[in-house]
């Protein structure tokens, strides 16, 4: 929960950043909410807002950004890349895209493996393929001829 508040906290995984994505969403779901019940006024006309709801607007907007901060600063820093990256995710396009690719996919450079992939098991070596032989010599196999049978 640090990483939340601290941008240098350390390094976290992509499980941990997911889940704190979600958490910055829940409070920034929460703050919106606190603020109609707290600050809105039901007398005033449609689409006009009183001092109090933009203050409490504007501190759940500098808050979820730099919980975002301190989160992608944290996981771009276990990825190998500097926190300048942070600056591309805010391009108007690409940025929520690469904040995703960046934080939340890729894997992070010493990171273990994911649960999620399937470990495959070396090959075990197998004998050497004898091939069958019957009463009248070597058995034929499908596509194949014999070995030591000559056609004519």
């Amino acid at each position: 929960m640090m990483s939340l508040f601290d941008p240098f906290h350390g390094r976290i995984n992509r499980l941990q950043w997911w889940l704190l994505q979600f958490a910055i969403f829940g409070i920034a779901i929460g703050g919106m909410i606190t603020t109609i019940f707290l600050f809105a006024d039901k007398n005033s006309s449609e689409g006009s807002r009183t001092t109090g709801e933009m203050i409490s607007l504007g501190f759940v907007f500098c808050l979820m950004i730099y919980m975002n901060f301190s989160t992608c600063l944290n996981r771009l820093r276990d990825t190998g890349r500097s926190g300048f990256w942070y600056l591309t995710f805010l391009l108007p396009t690409a940025g929520t895209g690469l904040m995703v690719y960046f934080c939340g996919i890729e894997r992070g450079k010493g990171s273990s493996p994911s649960i999620w992939t399937s470990v495959r098991p070396e090959p075990v070596p197998q004998d050497q393929h004898t091939p069958r032989t019957t009463a009248n010599g070597p058995r034929r196999e499908f596509g194949r001829r014999a070995v030591g049978t000559q056609s004519r």
